[in-house]
C-alpha cells in the first residue's frame, strides 16, 4: 500500500527532464548555442582532452571560433545519425545560466548539446566546413600551443 502512494506521490508537478515530444528539427541545439552568441552573451571556452583527462582553457582571442564555425554550417551539414566512437576532445561552452557540450569525434564529425537537454544531440558533418573553422583543427592547435 505504501509503494502504491509513494509512486503516486511522485507526480509530474515540474516535468523538466521528462519529455516525450520529438526534437524539432535536427539544428534544435545549433540554434539555441547560436542565438545566445547572437545576443552578444559573454562566454568561456575550454578544451578537454578525453585521452589525457586534461582542460585547458581557451583565450578570448581564440573564442570567435565557436561564432564563425556556427556561421560556415549549412541545413546539408546537419546528419541524422549518431556516432558511437569515443571522442578526443570535447569544447565546453560557459554562459552565466547554461554550457553546451560540443563533442569533436574526428576531422569530420561533432555533436552539439546542452549540459542537459532533453533531445538528442545535432549530429554535424565538417566535411564542407572551411579548414579554418574545423574544430578537431582546433582543438589540436589549442592543445599543442
Amino acid at each position: 500500500m505504501f509503494l502504491i502512494l509513494f509512486i503516486n506521490g511522485c507526480t509530474l508537478i515540474n516535468p523538466k527532464y521528462i519529455n516525450f515530444s520529438t526534437k524539432p528539427n535536427n539544428h534544435y541545439y545549433t540554434d539555441q548555442l547560436n542565438k545566445k552568441i547572437l545576443n552578444n552573451e559573454s562566454f568561456t571556452i575550454s578544451v578537454f582532452d578525453t585521452n589525457l583527462y586534461k582542460e585547458i582553457q581557451v583565450s578570448n582571442d581564440d573564442s570567435s571560433i565557436i561564432e564563425n564555425f556556427i556561421k560556415s554550417l549549412v541545413t546539408s551539414d546537419y546528419i541524422d545519425e549518431s556516432v558511437s566512437d569515443k571522442e578526443p576532445f570535447r569544447l565546453k561552452i560557459t554562459f552565466k545560466d547554461s554550457k553546451f557540450l560540443i563533442k569533436v569525434f574526428n576531422n569530420a564529425t561533432v555533436s552539439i548539446s546542452p549540459w542537459d537537454g532533453n533531445y538528442a544531440e545535432d549530429f554535424i558533418s565538417m566535411k564542407d566546413v572551411p579548414l579554418r573553422y574545423n574544430l578537431y583543427d582546433f582543438c589540436n592547435y589549442i592543445e599543442n600551443k
